[in-house]
């Protein structure tokens, strides 16, 4: 342990005794292995009062005791935030805070997780960053909302018939429920659908490399083709949940990294749909057991269980990476440069400060509920718990890169591209997405034009390069250009930061109440692991493994609070409008233009019965990260 900890009254870790090893009467010495390093020696004397009894059948035995010591309370962590929040009031009522970043600290808890090397943050939030009474009164709203809809829940629950309907209780009132969702979740096309119009359309990949394919899963066969023969005629694709591989677990939480393999599969008529092939949850060195279409004939409840442990990997891995580290971590840096470095009547200055609406204040409420230091509200939540989650983004922000994880190179890098040479049909995260980042890409070109006359203009913009070193340097956006000497460079920067902040954010966050509020469908988490052995599971195992229907409440209330639509929708942007009146017509005729084509296409995918994919209409796209 550290020296430096000892003897203050503060966490410094946990520990856990096995009950199993202590024999009553007779004291042990111990040597316990502390959940954030260093090692507790202790003595125990475990004393018991009548002679055990056998448990009855439905008892549950305690075998783990989590034990915290040296402290009830993480009073350094209350300090930090009390000084946090005294800062902000006196910068409220003074000068004000100005734009500056700082760097998270280690938790005395998780001293070996290296939280510095998160994005910078702009802490104390500055007071024109704090949301006007309007926004704070549309969040409360949202809240009374649900809280409002939760009236005699009890009712509803003592009434439940289906299996699946105690899960159903808590939408009423302001809750409406995803009806067609809630009656397709279990077959496997809809499974597999919400890869491409799903919450998480981000790791779908076409699999070209038979390396990929754990040996397990070679044997798989859909419409008389092995793995090998679809993969040779471009049918084959691939999930890896890798990034989950490593993340520490949490007591009565259970997880896997679950590979899972989907393929084109060949309709009447020329069409096509992507279908299940096989999932395999484990990685072991010996024999890995493969869930499937076919075992789901004689094995049915635990395929579904397969697929419950993959939607909430995937969950997860949705969460902590795409949404909450990719978007709102890696897009602060920005605003605090643009800020710092650009002045006002500045064009970049101009063209990117819709672009950051609100986000410096959503973040700084995230760190504070989400992800906080004491009580956060993902710890109870998900299967990774927030540590766990942040552990897992960590590792993959370090090989993170800006410029790469632009919306064409990333899905190109995934084997997808706009002439859809994939062959996937109803992908519309990439159709939509494609045409939305054409229309970014022709504005911030018509902007970087008349702003600048040359290569040269660019490279002699100092306060372009101050801007681009504080991204880079201090803010920690791994893969940002530290000097942009092009117009080419600088258009292909704008773009992505634009489309991060406003099409990516939206895709990935307002379906989350669609998606996640009937929790079967992507459970946060769940309390048992896949069971051994060669017989089917009880579907009361799996009803048993989800959060009961009382306590998913948390669940609920978050993908409602986050799917608040925002009132600062893309087609409202009128950055341009005064400097280059000509560049705002062209963008705001183009973005209603391809409003009006989503609409069309939704139109008729209601009309045969579809799912419609709204996100990414530029009238529910919003400008910024606001919520």
């Amino acid at each position: 342990m550290d020296r430096d900890t000892v003897g203050q009254d503060d966490i410094m870790g946990t520990a856990n005794v096995n009950l199993d090893e202590l024999t009553s009467g007779k004291e042990k010495k111990m040597a316990l292995d502390v959940q954030g390093g260093g090692t507790l020696n202790i003595r125990l004397c475990l004393k018991m009062h009548d002679q055990p009894k056998e448990p009855e059948e439905g008892e549950k035995v305690v075998k783990e005791l989590t034990l915290p010591f040296l402290a009830p309370v993480f009073q350094s962590e209350l300090d930090a935030i009390r000084n946090e929040f005294t800062n902000l009031i006196t910068s409220f009522l003074g000068h004000g805070q100005k734009y500056e970043l700082s760097y998270m600290t280690r938790l005395r808890t998780h001293p070996d997780v290296a939280l510095e090397e998160m994005p910078a943050a702009c802490v104390p939030m500055p007071t024109p960053e704090m949301f006007t009474p309007h926004k704070t009164g549309r969040i409360m709203q949202r809240l009374m909302e649900f809280i409002g809809s939760q009236a005699q829940i009890m009712v509803r629950l003592a009434q439940v018939k289906g299996i699946w309907d105690p899960w159903k209780a808590n939408f009423s009132g302001y809750l409406p429920a995803n009806e067609k969702l809630i009656e397709e979740w279990q077959k496997d096309e809809e499974f597999c659908r919400q890869y491409l119009q799903g919450i998480n359309p981000m790791l779908l990949t076409v699999c070209k490399d038979q390396s990929q394919i754990p040996a397990e899963m070679l044997e798989l066969k859909a419409q008389g083709k092995t793995t090998q023969q679809l993969m040779e005629e471009n049918r084959l694709f691939i999930v890896d949940y890798e990034p989950m591989l490593g993340v520490p677990a949490t007591p009565g939480k259970f997880f896997y990294a679950p590979i899972v393999l989907m393929y084109r599969e060949e309709l009447a008529g020329g069409k096509s749909r992507l279908n299940m092939l096989g999932i395999q949850l484990t990685r072991d060195k010996g024999e890995n057991e493969v869930y499937s279409p076919e075992s789901a004939k004689t094995h049915p409840n635990k395929y579904m269980f397969a697929k419950m442990h993959v939607q909430s990997a995937d969950n997860n891995l949705h969460q902590f990476l795409y949404h909450l580290g990719y978007t709102h971590l890696a897009m602060e840096p920005i605003a605090v440069s643009l800020h710092t470095h650009l002045p006002p009547d500045h064009p970049i200055h101009r063209l990117l400060l819709p672009h950051f609406k609100d986000t410096i204040g959503i973040n700084y409420l995230a760190r504070h509920s989400l992800v906080s230091r004491i009580f956060p509200i993902t710890d109870p939540m998900f299967a990774t718990s927030t540590v766990g989650g942040l552990v897992m983004f960590l590792k993959e922000w370090r090989k993170y890169n800006f410029m790469d994880m632009a919306f064409p190179e990333e899905l190109k890098r995934r084997g997808f591209d706009e002439a859809r040479t994939d062959g996937l049909e109803n992908y519309f995260y990439r159709d939509d997405g494609f045409k939305l980042w054409n229309v970014y890409k022709t504005y911030v070109t018509g902007m970087v034009n008349k702003a600048y006359t040359s290569d040269k203009a660019v490279a002699d913009d100092q306060a372009l390069q101050k801007f681009c070193q504080m991204i880079e340097g201090p803010g920690q956006l791994h893969g940002f250009p530290r000097e942009i000497s092009t117009k080419q460079l600088l258009m292909d920067c704008l773009t992505n930061i634009i489309f991060n902040s406003s099409a990516q954010h939206s895709a990935i966050n307002f379906p989350q109440y669609d998606y996640y509020s009937f929790i079967p469908n992507r459970p946060a988490q769940l309390s048992s692991p896949m069971p051994d052995g060669p017989n089917d599971m009880l579907q009361s195992a799996v009803l048993e493994a989800l959060p009961p229907p009382q306590f998913t409440a948390l669940q609920v209330l978050l993908s409602y609070m986050l799917s608040m639509p925002s009132q600062t929708a893309i087609t409202g942007v009128e950055a341009m409008k005064e400097v280059y009146p000509e560049v705002h017509e062209k963008f705001n005729k183009e973005l209603k233009d391809l409003s009006k084509e989503i609409k069309t296409r939704n139109e008729g995918l209601k009309g045969e019965g579809k799912v419609a994919y709204t996100y990414l209409d530029p009238e529910n796209v919003a400008m910024s990260i606001d919520i």
